[in-house]
């Protein structure tokens, strides 16, 4: 019971702290506004696609492209030039410094590659589904 009362209380006052609560609610905001950027950037990219795949004209597939480029670029800024995700920890020499950084290139990649996919894969069945293919 003493446990239950004492860690009640130590959540209260974290509640209660202002500069802990604006600490948390700068994170969530920063966590939930890159949330809002990556659906966006699908949502756009998948638009895309679907008109590249409904409509058999070259500007829709050019415009796909560039578009998936910019995707590619915002998926590189947060995994490449912000601070890595430390895959060895805090390597030290150019050599682990350089496999760090192809670490989180190669993670870039992949999830840009599982992106696309996912995107095409819902854009080909929205096509199929409204009868453009």
């Amino acid at each position: 019971m003493f446990v239950t009362t004492l860690n009640m209380t130590r959540i209260t006052e974290k509640l209660t702290d202002q500069a802990w609560r604006h600490q948390i609610g700068r994170k969530f905001e920063s966590l939930t506004d890159e949330i809002f950027q990556v659906i966006r950037w699908v949502l756009v990219v998948g638009f895309a696609s679907y008109l590249a795949k409904s409509h058999d004209e070259v500007i829709f597939a050019i415009t796909y492209w560039i578009l998936s480029a910019l995707l590619f670029g915002y998926i590189a800024s947060r995994f490449l030039l912000r601070p890595e995700i430390p895959f060895l920890g805090n390597p030290e020499g150019r050599l682990a410094r350089l496999l760090q950084s192809a670490l989180n290139f190669l993670l870039c990649v992949v999830v840009f590659g599982l992106t696309l996919w996912t995107v095409s894969a819902l854009t080909q069945a929205i096509a199929e589904y409204r009868g453009a293919l």
